[in-house]
Order: structure tokens, then C-alpha cells, then sequence
């Protein structure tokens, strides 16, 4: 939720900021601004804690131990 209002009101800012500089600002600037601002915000957040750590370990469904067996391939000459 944090993330969704320090996206807006950065979008609000710079649209009233825009204004008063006397360029139009529309509906498509302030979408484009809340989204980038939102996507930046989010990943300052996701980057600023501690990684979780995994409750079982991770098993892949290869067996390392084991070598595949070799193809036999039968060629006839014609």
C-alpha cells in the first residue's frame, strides 16, 4: 500500500509541478508517470530486504550419478 501512495502522490507532484510551468499535462502523462514511479518504488523495496530463506532444499529431478546409456543405431547400406 505504501508503494501504491508514494506512486501517486509523486504522479500528483509532477503534474502539478507541469502545470505550473504552464505545459498541458493529460490523462496519459499522469498514467505513465504513476506506473514508472509505482514499478521504481516497487523494486526499491523488493531490493531493500533480507532475502528469505527456502524451508527444504531444492531437488532437481536429475540423477547426476548415473550416465545415459548409449543409442545403438543400426544403419543397413542399400
Amino acid at each position: 500500500m505504501k508503494t501504491a501512495l508514494i506512486s501517486l502522490l509523486t504522479a500528483t507532484l509532477l503534474g502539478l509541478a507541469s502545470l505550473a510551468s504552464g505545459r498541458h499535462f493529460d490523462a496519459a502523462d499522469f498514467t505513465a508517470i504513476l506506473f514508472t514511479t509505482g514499478l521504481v518504488a516497487w523494486t526499491i523495496d523488493q531490493y531493500s530486504r533480507e532475502p528469505r530463506e527456502l524451508h527444504r532444499p531444492i531437488r532437481f529431478p536429475v540423477n547426476l550419478g548415473r550416465r545415459p546409456a548409449k543409442a545403438t543405431v543400426d544403419c543397413q547400406a542399400a
